[in-house]
């Protein structure tokens, strides 16, 4: 599955011709501190103010298209498509469920945001305790994750083609990408991205009750690791890397939880049936 993947990303950059201003995260120092407590409160996840303020940043200049569909049968969604198959734990029913696949237009500035964080992850690998972790100091240690969440915008005739990111504060997928996965719950919780394309991160359960159009969703992800620390080792080593793994028990699949969304590129999403 990876180097089907390997094989889309040289030849998709992820990314559109025009630049944007971005709405920069803060900077993560030295140490960084991970935050794994489960959040009850549906209002947190509803759109705030803040989000808003962030994602307007976001829009000024960005693309007037945020993205861009793939016909049934287009050589790009033929790949996805067997990647989600590949991570899914029912193969033969997802190709029958998959609705759309719309490849997400980065913007530079968004491509240049995460490679600058790949190259400051290197440099302090190298300079660091991590140095046998080659994987690191090469390439960021860069893994293709999914981010499985939910989207009510999809909903419009099937000939009508998805472009634009909507404005609903409910629709997750819009608000995540709009904002670069910097919302109020990442924030407080850190990004939770799986190997898996079937599981759904927290903060979408609150929105899947009681909603019509919703349709389930996954973003697939560039995401640079780094350095990875075991969520059954000692907290104060989860300072000293740069993201978490969290086993999931009677399962194969893997959580990987980053703190800073400069470490995650979302490049497609695929809604479901």
């Amino acid at each position: 599955m990876y180097a089907i993947w390997v094989s889309l990303k040289e030849n998709l950059s992820c990314r559109s011709k025009l630049t944007d201003a971005i709405c920069r995260p803060e900077k993560i120092g030295k140490h960084r501190k991970f935050i794994f407590k489960r959040e009850n409160s549906e209002s947190e996840l509803v759109h705030p103010m803040e989000e808003r303020m962030c994602e307007l940043v976001f829009r000024q200049n960005h693309p007037p298209n945020w993205y861009y569909e793939l016909n049934t049968g287009d050589p790009s969604r033929n790949i996805i498509e067997m990647i989600i198959r590949a991570a899914s734990t029912y193969p033969s029913q997802h190709c029958k469920k998959i609705k759309r696949v719309l490849r997400v237009n980065n913007s530079a500035n968004t491509v240049e945001r995460f490679e600058k964080y790949r190259e400051t992850v290197k440099n302090r690998t190298q300079e660091g305790q991590h140095k046998q972790n080659l994987r690191t100091t090469v390439d960021g240690n860069e893994l293709l994750q999914f981010y499985g969440t939910t989207m009510n915008c999809c909903s419009r005739k099937p000939s009508k083609k998805v472009s634009d990111a909507c404005k609903d504060p409910t629709c997750r997928v819009c608000r995540v990408i709009q904002s670069g996965f910097n919302t109020v719950y990442t924030r407080k919780n850190g990004i939770r991205l799986s190997t898996s394309s079937e599981e759904v991160s927290e903060d979408a359960i609150g929105f899947a009750e009681g909603k019509k159009n919703l349709k389930r969703a996954v973003v697939v992800c560039r995401t640079i690791a780094g350095t990875v620390a075991n969520a059954i080792d000692d907290e104060k080593s989860w300072e000293e890397h740069d993201s978490v793994r969290i086993g999931r028990l009677y399962s194969e699949a893997e959580y990987l939880i980053v703190q800073n969304p400069s470490a995650v590129l979302p490049c497609f999403v695929v809604v479901f049936n």
